[in-house]
């Protein structure tokens, strides 16, 4: 991979081993479901068969006569408080949507609580449903929540609200003036575009295992955030936060792991019997019961001069949130920020997004987040306004793509910032963009391929080729995050942050830049995460910072820990910490290095060195040259070649090009590993994982991996059609100039598959899914001339 940075570390940017590969050949790495307990229970969900409806009566006295049943959960006799990130209680008599949870039982086995559960007489009333987000809008549209709401708008909660939204829905962002950009447009280009949903299928579904040891509660989830789920159990279990333990055994995810209402009904079973508790989900309650990706119908309009300058860009956008989801604003803000404000060098955008909610399954974070979604359409429409213009689509990005010294916005201002935002910069590792896309066009020998505008890549009977590109970006947010760094005795250290491994290799790169930055051999660092008694505060591991957050909060803490070590030593040593380094498990004099201590023997007499570091606020990362705040954001180019069989209407992927900005890589292959995944989940969404929604009752057509079509490695490339790299150009505020980067390589993928469908037959695919049926009416569509 092609280093632009420049720089030598001992332990950063080699390819070393993952700190958990070898529990994971073994299969002794620990999921939250192999955790057994001595007398532990087990718990099972009724879900609602209907996508929208009252419990008008329920009877759960046959199941509580079940030999081992000891516990029943319904919502007359659990607490009516809402919880994190709902709009009520974990049990309602209200249902929203096919899959919400109505009842839980728990017992011995189980087989006994399943059987349990057929047992519990419920009677309800269906309501009126809407699944259709432009439909939930109308005026006649059934009310989801009518206790919160006169209409179907997402406007936060009550006791969280959006605070930049107006009074319509929408919540806006403007740079620049729009009418004035589009007015000095030679072509203005229009697009709509619907992308498909995805379910985040995790290598393992979600479960969570509780215990209560006297009046504290320790709880084992599957979460990417466990510190955020700290304040919505406490409150709804009346308890303060010191008498819960918090530790998240993580496995996948893609920005969705939470355990949704399971840690509450879990907590308070253990609760009620004085037992563990576990509640696993079956593979098909992970369908039913969770999240999925956001639905949005967008809009966009731009200008363009026939020089290829785009004057300016306006994005509409309409939101399906699903019953149930107070993530909605963040994915409208990544959305509204990243590719409806900042893609592009825009020197005027409007953008307006507005979240409706319905009764289908609620959205959740999967992998992108509101960047992919938006980025889907945009680069459709930048494609468009490249042909309309007889531009080449590299060029025409090459021209207007950003740059360092960018207007640039934080995602956390579009959502709660004032109404008209303080507007930072993009840092110097954007520069990074103009390269990557050169490079991508290189490493595909695109000048060879691309034969123009209306002209396939190749043609063979029915087979046609095409060749398509698109760039894309996403943020590498820097948000609170606080670590500690022991050194033991014997030279080595422990690292303790609260944020987790899901398998993107968090704990190795947390243990390369504390080796690092301590001069101590990677061996020698074992970090902690993820365990609320013992760690400090971090959000955790979503919206790709947990190198730019995380990473850099152990650095610091190292880095702190160093600076006593070396305080020690040059006292001993009769200098001063400025003529010492540390290296190799030294500390050694930098004008003399065969003048050293051990870094062992300097920890051995010292009762205790410990390193703490906390974040500081974002307003703390300025640039020096404008000397306003440093937004961190990661960019990417990707090329998609495929074969379209215009009998049949199958797309083949023959090639995937992806080359990423990753600020620097901490550990090489760990850095392909991610770039790898985002391009082949972005290829999954639009060819081939198709959820299959009833949208006459909002039923899960396939909630199973035989009828959702997961890539396997027959469904991808050959390895040398898989082109995953990156590039570095070391952001200025990151450990060792590293940065969050694995969501950027879904966010390209997606529109170049598109473009080059386009490409190869001359018709654009309105769909958002590509599905056979999709090509074969575009192709119709194109025969008739409409």
């Amino acid at each position: 991979m092609e280093n632009t940075a420049e720089l030598e570390y001992s332990v950063v940017g080699k390819r070393l081993p993952r700190k958990d590969a070898i529990e994971k050949v073994t299969g002794k790495f620990q999921c939250t479901a192999d955790i057994q307990l001595p007398g532990m229970l087990y718990a099972k969900i009724l879900h609602s068969p209907y996508s929208h409806a009252r419990i008008v009566k329920i009877d759960t006295s046959k199941a509580e006569e079940v030999p081992g049943v000891k516990c029943v959960l319904t919502h007359l006799n659990t607490k009516k408080m809402h919880v994190n990130w709902h709009f009520g209680p974990p049990l309602d008599e209200v249902l929203h949507y096919q899959g919400e949870e109505a009842a839980v039982v728990a017992a011995i086995t189980p087989k006994i609580a399943e059987e349990a559960l057929k047992l519990i007489d419920i009677e309800y009333e269906v309501l009126p449903a809407v699944y259709d987000s432009e439909e939930a809008l109308k005026p006649d549209a059934p009310l989801i929540h009518p206790d919160y709401r006169s209409d179907n708008t997402f406007r936060g909660y009550p006791w969280q609200p959006i605070g930049r939204m107006d009074e319509d829905g929408f919540l806006r962002l403007e740079y620049g003036d729009i009418n004035k950009g589009l007015s000095e447009a030679d072509i203005i280009v229009e697009g709509d575009n619907t992308n498909p949903m995805q379910f985040p299928i995790s290598p393992a579904p979600r479960a969570v295992v509780a215990d209560w040891q006297g009046d504290q509660l320790t709880a084992w989830i599957d979460s990417q955030t466990p510190n955020s789920q700290m304040p919505g159990i406490a409150g709804y279990l009346g308890i303060p936060q010191s008498k819960i333990r918090i530790i998240s055994h993580c496995i996948g995810g893609y920005g969705n792991k939470q355990p949704v209402k399971c840690l509450y009904f879990a907590a308070l079973i253990a609760k009620k019997t004085g037992r563990p508790v576990k509640m696993q989900y079956t593979r098909e309650e992970d369908f039913i019961g969770t999240h999925r990706r956001v639905e949005f119908k967008v809009h966009n309009k731009v200008g363009v001069k026939k020089d290829g300058t785009i004057t300016g860009m306006y994005s509409k956008c309409i939101a399906n949130q699903g019953a149930d989801t107070g993530f909605a604003f963040i994915s409208m803000g990544t959305a509204l920020v990243e590719p409806f404000t900042l893609l592009y060098d825009f020197k005027n955008s409007k953008a307006e997004i507005m979240g409706v909610t319905t009764n289908i399954t609620s959205y959740g974070a999967v992998n992108g987040f509101g960047a992919p979604e938006g980025m889907y359409g945009v680069e459709k429409v930048m494609d468009k306004a490249a042909e309309a213009i007889d531009m080449d689509p590299i060029e025409f990005r090459l021209r207007n793509c950003i740059h360092y010294g960018s207007p640039a916005i934080e995602m956390q201002q579009a959502f709660n910032g004032p109404k008209d935002p303080v507007w930072g910069v993009l840092g110097p590792d954007l520069d990074a963009f103009r390269h990557l896309i050169e490079k991508c066009r290189e490493d595909a020998n695109w000048k060879e391929k691309w034969k123009g505008w209306h002209t396939p890549a190749a043609v063979n009977g029915a087979k046609r080729k095409g060749i398509g590109f698109a760039i894309g970006m996403h943020h590498a947010p820097y948000w609170a995050s606080s670590s500690f760094v022991i050194m033991n005795p014997d030279g080595s250290a422990t690292v303790m942050n609260n944020a987790v491994e899901i398998g993107q290799g968090f704990k190795t790169a947390v243990a390369q830049v504390v080796a690092e930055s301590l001069g101590i051999s990677y061996d020698k660092v074992t970090p902690v995460l993820s365990d609320s008694a013992v760690c400090g505060q971090a959000f955790g591991n979503v919206a790709s910072q947990g190198t730019t957050s995380h990473v850099y909060s152990a650095k610091m803490a190292a880095d702190n820990a160093r600076e006593q070590m070396l305080a020690w030593a040059a006292d001993k040593m009769g200098t001063t910490p400025d003529q010492l380094a540390a290296k190799n498990n030294f500390v050694y004099m930098k004008e003399n290095p065969e003048k050293k201590m051990s870094i062992a023997e300097i920890c051995g007499a010292n009762y205790q060195i410990f390193g703490t570091f906390k974040n500081p606020p974002i307003s703390a990362l300025v640039d020096p040259k404008s000397g306003k705040i440093v937004s961190s954001y990661a960019s990417t180019a990707a090329i998609v070649e495929v074969e379209v069989d215009t009998e049949t209407g199958q797309v083949k992927v023959e090639r995937m090009t992806g080359v990423n900005d990753v600020g620097v890589a901490i550990n090489p292959d760990n850095c392909e590993n991610q770039i790898d995944l985002g391009m082949i989940m972005a290829k999954g969404w639009v060819l081939n994982e198709n959820p299959v929604i009833d949208r006459r009752t909002g039923a899960i057509m396939n909630p199973n991996l035989v009828d959702y079509k997961i890539n396997t490695i027959l469904d991808i490339p050959d390895r040398k059609d898989f082109v995953g790299e990156y590039v570095e150009r070391p952001y200025p505020f990151g450990p060792y100039g590293a940065k969050g980067f694995s969501e950027t390589a879904c966010t390209a993928v997606a529109p170049a598959i598109s473009n080059a469908v386009y490409n190869a037959i001359g018709v654009r695919v309105e769909d958002g899914f590509i599905s056979p049926a999709a090509i074969l009416r575009a192709l119709e569509k194109k025969k008739q001339g409409r």
